[in-house]
């Protein structure tokens, strides 16, 4: 047999060799991507999407960590073969490098979905001109700091509210969620003496949340210069005119029913020349509000999902409304209603703060006169 025939063989068998090992590492990748289908899929039957958090948390572990570790391993044994199988070591070594990559991507967009998007404070702006005024107000609607420790972002969001100087702030709860081994009295202290850093002129107003339970035992007096409304109202004079809060609480910020009853007392009790705000923590209330006489509507709750897919929208936001109100600022009939993603993200039980295509925010509400056409 010539020289050349016996190159051409053995070309031939390099080549079948090779591509016999680009085979063996997609038959690796397909199982891999059937045992990842499989395995959000159990997770979603065991209520991910309802929310059930510790089901989130795991999908959260098995998604970012095992499986790019479990895709690290899988690069290794390529390239270890790669380093005994001389006649394969190029097609080994490509193809250890490409699942290095991936595994590499996905622990990238953990850092991102953990340590980022959370921390990546945007302020959206809004302006809403009202017969009702007779000098702008500047609002900054926030909720949900949710900290599971406060810490530099807790302190920047707070430089941010300085900086932005609103005339009222209005929180509309859930100012924190404690991660052990911190507590929640050392976090309350921290947590307000950066509330009273920022007190505006017209006062801070809040209501409660799901995760302060522990502020329920705090008397008034001892909260100011905030000021909780549960199932209260209050009048803010501004100039000649006025502003009238309502506080829901959270178990009427939930329900349609309880929500009605105290708004119709408020309604009565105020007046409708009065700028009509209505708080609540979470937004389901305001499917009960649109044919009332209330100006603007205030809620958190929904973090606007913390994670949003394109076109889709939010995964999960534990509320009855629907998805497109999870987040934004938008006319609901004859109220306006702004639903904040929230300053900070969901900590139940040590879960990491979670964040993709739903930045933290605040809204910044200005209130504008104008008069009323005759």
């Amino acid at each position: 047999m010539s020289g050349l025939s016996q190159l051409g063989m053995t070309d031939v068998a390099s080549r079948s060799r090779a591509t016999g090992a680009w085979k063996l590492a997609g038959l690796v990748a397909l199982g891999l991507v059937i045992l990842v289908i499989i395995r959000n899929y159990l997770f979603v039957q065991a209520g991910m999407l309802q929310p059930n958090f510790e089901v989130i948390h795991a999908a959260y572990d098995f998604n970012l960590w095992w499986l790019p570790w479990a895709i690290t391993v899988i690069a290794v044994i390529f390239m270890g073969l790669g380093v005994t199988w001389r006649a394969l070591r190029r097609s080994l070594f490509s193809i250890s490098l490409l699942y290095l990559f991936i595994a590499v991507d996905i622990f990238a967009l953990r850092h991102y979905i953990t340590n980022v998007e959370p921390e990546h404070l945007v302020v959206k702006q809004v302006r809403l001109e009202t017969p009702k005024l007779d000098r702008p107000v500047r609002i900054l609607h926030i909720t949900d700091i949710q900290a599971g420790n406060v810490g530099d972002y807790q302190r920047a969001v707070f430089e941010q509210i300085k900086a932005l100087n609103p005339d009222l702030i209005l929180n509309t709860g859930d100012f924190l969620q404690v991660v052990p081994p911190a507590t929640f009295d050392e976090e309350w202290d921290k947590l307000f003496a950066l509330i009273k850093e920022v007190n505006p002129r017209y006062g801070t107003y809040a209501v409660y949340g799901d995760t302060e339970m522990e502020l329920y035992r705090f008397k008034p007096d001892t909260l100011k210069p905030l000021v909780m409304l549960l199932s209260k109202t209050a009048n803010v004079p501004i100039g000649e005119r006025s502003i009238s809060l309502h506080g829901l609480s959270l178990t009427a910020s939930k329900s349609e029913e309880w929500a009605i009853r105290e708004i119709n007392q408020w309604l009565e009790e105020s007046t409708a020349s009065d700028f009509r705000i209505l708080l609540g923590h979470a937004p389901d209330y305001s499917l009960a509000v649109g044919d009332m006489p209330i100006d603007l509507c205030l809620a958190g709750h929904t973090h606007g999902g913390q994670v949003r897919l394109p076109w889709f929208g939010p995964l999960v936001f534990d509320s009855a409304v629907p998805k497109e109100w999870a987040r934004g600022f938008r006319r609901i009939g004859i109220p306006y209603l702004n639903v904040s993603a929230g300053a900070g993200s969901n900590r139940y039980k040590g879960l990491p703060p979670m964040r993709f295509n739903c930045p933290t925010e605040m809204t910044l509400i200005e209130l504008v006169p104008i008069r009323p056409i005759r």
